[in-house]
């Protein structure tokens, strides 16, 4: 890529192509975003008891999330051994008292102290093993049962930096009787194809009744009932929360999941339906996504199955909404991208702006078929891609 001013690729209502393409601009994001801001990396319900454990990325750095087994506490280190690098942790999820390397033998508590290695008389009195355990993560909060991390110390208070959205995530959590639970397994897909583009499609419903025309045709053929989009889109309204995050308010169930919103948290978590989406960039051009179905505690199996197969239905791997946006909002548009010549390179997201409203706490508001969601997206990556560290 030629020498660009990453200010210049977000203008007023457009992106340049480039910020899906370019190799140089995702290892900036990597480092300006990821490391720079609070990532999603758990939920509380996966690492219940003492002692269990989650593997996870931010950005491109491999983490432990782990509960100790003395206190409770949960930690976030570096999945990466202090002696020669090698991860120390090669399982999803489990449970464990200690991680060992199995390169070396260096073994370390599942608090991240180092507690051992073989032949221990190679170091002398130097040797510090209280400075050599596995690297905590600067920061790390939970708020509700979600935990996040950030790899800088330097970063607002986890509170600050979800802001408006809380009170969405709280009434997600006030769904079940007994709280929620996200321990009922992950579906998982990738597509060659970069990371923004899931996050955007998370709240884009002006591609609805386009898109996924063929499901809403067999929702209408089976209850006899047609969405009126057009309708919909007037009573329904996208919210920019600011800090990157915007909401989806819907207008009734579309069939396709339990809550009446989706909800973006910058830059990697969603709330779609009845699932959590948690997006992972590998590459500019490749992406890993899972979805955590919400389970509702205190009730019946038959409430949470039945939330299951609505999610399966659009969302699984024989569903019909995933596929849709695999093949036409991300895979075609990375086809498409490669057609930059003559004036091609701007993406158009300007729909709704004419029509924004600004409410008394400074949310900007329009309608749901309008682009608010994108704009606030870019908003916050501009400025976290432009800022000094």
């Amino acid at each position: 890529m030629e020498t660009v001013n990453i200010s210049d690729l977000v203008r007023e209502g457009a992106v340049h192509g480039d910020v899906y393409t370019d190799e140089d601009i995702f290892q900036i994001e990597m480092k300006k975003i990821f490391e720079n801001t609070w990532v999603y990396v758990a939920h509380e319900s996966e690492i219940a008891n003492s002692g269990d454990y989650k593997t996870t990325v931010i950005g491109s750095n491999p983490l432990i999330v782990t509960r100790d087994s003395d206190t409770d506490e949960i930690h976030v280190v570096l999945n990466r051994c202090r002696h020669r690098a090698a991860t120390v942790c090669q399982q999803e999820q489990g449970n464990a008292n200690y991680f060992r390397c199995a390169y070396h033998g260096w073994t370390y508590s599942n608090n991240g102290d180092l507690t051992g290695m073989p032949f221990q008389d190679g170091y002398d009195e130097k040797f510090d093993r209280c400075k050599m355990g596995l690297i905590k993560v600067p920061r790390v909060g939970v708020y509700q049962g979600f935990i996040f991390a950030s790899l800088s110390e330097d970063v607002p208070s986890l509170e600050e930096h979800l802001g408006y959205a809380r009170q969405y995530i709280d009434y997600v959590v006030n769904t079940g009787p007994d709280g929620i639970a996200l321990n009922a397994g992950v579906h998982k897909y990738s597509f060659d194809g970069n990371w923004k583009l899931q996050v955007e499609n998370t709240i884009d419903p002006y591609h609805l009744s386009v898109t996924h025309r063929s499901f809403f045709n067999l929702i209408a053929n089976k209850t006899g009932k047609r969405i009126n989009f057009s309708k919909m889109h007037k009573n329904e309204k996208i919210r920019d929360l600011g800090n990157g995050h915007s909401l989806y308010e819907l207008d009734g169930d579309l069939g396709i999941g339990a809550l009446p919103f989706n909800l973006i948290i910058f830059p990697n978590l969603g709330f779609v339906g009845s699932q959590v989406r948690v997006t992972r960039p590998i590459s500019v051009n490749k992406t890993h996504v899972s979805l955590y179905p919400i389970m509702l505690k205190g009730v019946s199996v038959e409430e949470n199955a039945n939330r299951l197969r609505k999610h399966e239905g659009f969302y699984g791997p024989a569903g019909f909404g995933t596929v849709d946006d695999l093949e036409v909002g991300f895979d075609r548009v990375m086809e498409g991208l490669n057609a930059n010549a003559n004036g091609a390179e701007w993406l158009e997201i300007s729909r709704g702006m004419n029509r924004e409203e600004i409410d008394e706490d400074g949310i900007i508001t329009a309608t749901s078929s309008d682009e608010v969601s994108a704009r606030a997206l870019y908003k916050e990556w501009k400025r976290l891609m432009v800022k000094e560290y």
